[in-house]
């Protein structure tokens, strides 16, 4: 708890990634038996400045927090695995840059006869709702965030029947041809940072040393971006945390103190 409490208090006191008023939505993926109500608590005494809330979803499967207002949130429910959101930012009276945001985890390839036929279908899953939340809502600006279990490579995240999600921004403003059928990309801003280890970013997400792969980082938290939010993406606000706070997130020898999570968290910043 300490480390969530830790890392969204930096968050909220980094401007670069929350802007002026420290405006932070946070997810946390497979909380276990972390206390919301302590949670919160502990976010208002620790973190003080800002208005913290706490929510598990009905699965449990998520905890949402954050300083934004609660009342621009609109959940409607878990489906293939995330947590999607209507979020609206409030002028007086008048509703302006609504976004679609889905809270990401998708099933993992682990023990499967066949991750990358597995990988595609969830994540065929994953396109067909989220297309579905746009059509329903009227309203194409959508992002997705969290843990897609796969790398930005992957046919999963890259096919045109699935994700399509490109890692330039100028060819995932348009669409994509594949035998006369049209494809909406995505963009994924999470490209930018494979391979660039740095003090201040990890060139992965994941740690593990398969024996079939030269590959030990691995980015399986990504973010993807539809093209009417790819300007208001924050430059260099992708990011892969190593810190929460003043807490390492990192072993001595340079992987991922599993006391904290398995994973390290990702961020993103829009000008909203």
């Amino acid at each position: 708890m300490q480390g969530v409490v830790a890392l969204a208090a930096a968050l909220a006191g980094d401007q670069n990634l929350s802007g002026p008023d420290g405006d932070v939505l946070l997810c946390l993926g497979e909380p276990g038996p972390l206390d919301r109500n302590q949670l919160e608590q502990q976010l208002n005494l620790q973190a003080p400045g800002h208005q913290w809330w706490c929510e598990k979803s009905l699965s449990g499967r998520f905890i949402t927090l954050g300083t934004i207002n609660k009342g621009t949130l609109s959940f409607s429910g878990e489906t293939c695995g995330c947590l999607p959101t209507t979020v609206s930012r409030v002028n007086g009276q008048n509703e302006i840059s609504p976004y679609e945001l889905w809270f990401v985890h998708l099933m993992s390839p682990v023990n499967s006869d066949n991750a990358s036929m597995l990988q595609a279908g969830v994540a065929r899953e994953l396109r067909e709702a989220v297309k579905d939340r746009e059509i329903l809502r009227s309203n194409s600006a959508t992002i997705a965030i969290g843990d897609f279990n796969m790398p930005p490579y992957s046919p999963g995240m890259i096919d045109p029947t699935t994700l399509n999600a490109a890692a330039c921004r100028t060819a995932a403003r348009g669409t994509r041809t594949v035998r006369a059928k049209k494809h909406n990309y995505f963009f994924n801003p999470m490209w930018e940072i494979l391979g660039s280890r740095r003090t201040d970013q990890q060139p992965g997400s994941f740690y593990r040393r398969y024996d079939n792969s030269a590959i030990f980082w691995h980015l399986y938290d990504q973010v993807l971006v539809r093209p009417e939010l790819i300007d208001r993406v924050v430059s260099g606000s992708a990011r892969v945390m190593t810190m929460a706070g003043a807490s390492n997130l990192l072993t001595s020898r340079g992987g991922i103190d599993a006391r904290f999570s398995d994973h390290l968290p990702i961020t993103i910043s829009l000008a909203i």
